[in-house]
């Protein structure tokens, strides 16, 4: 009697198949995940460049405005230079004034004296 072995091996080539399949959706499976993971990762670094871009562009109009303030500080320091100049020379002129004011009183003094005059300093009660 020879032994009928197609049946048999029809269910191991049924089992290898379904095998190869389930093996093969598993493996679709883990594609499918890693496709979907590799498109989040995607739209966050497209968020995250986002972000990147905004930030640089902060930090650019931040730069600029520290410009302006520098200018502005540099501006400020030279006007307050020109203004310190200013009060320097009017002072200059207070003190050359008052020096010659006393070398005024000190001629007239000395001419009301050769005068014989008695000069009378207004708002004295001698």
């Amino acid at each position: 009697m020879v032994l009928d072995t197609t049946e048999t091996r029809l269910n191991r080539a049924e089992n290898d198949i379904e095998t190869l399949r389930t093996t093969q959706s598993n493996i679709l499976g883990h594609l499918d995940s890693y496709s979907k993971t590799l498109n989040e990762t995607r739209d966050i670094a497209d968020e995250n460049r986002q972000k990147l871009v905004s930030i640089e562009n902060r930090q650019i109009q931040m730069e600029n405005r520290q410009m302006q303030m520098d200018d502005r500080q540099i501006q400020m320091e030279d006007r307050q230079k020109r203004m310190d100049d200013r009060q320097d020379s009017i002072e200059r002129v207070v003190l050359e004034n008052s020096a010659a004011i006393r070398e005024n009183r000190i001629i007239l003094l000395s001419l009301a004296e050769h005068a014989g005059l008695t000069i009378e300093i207004p708002g004295s009660e001698d």
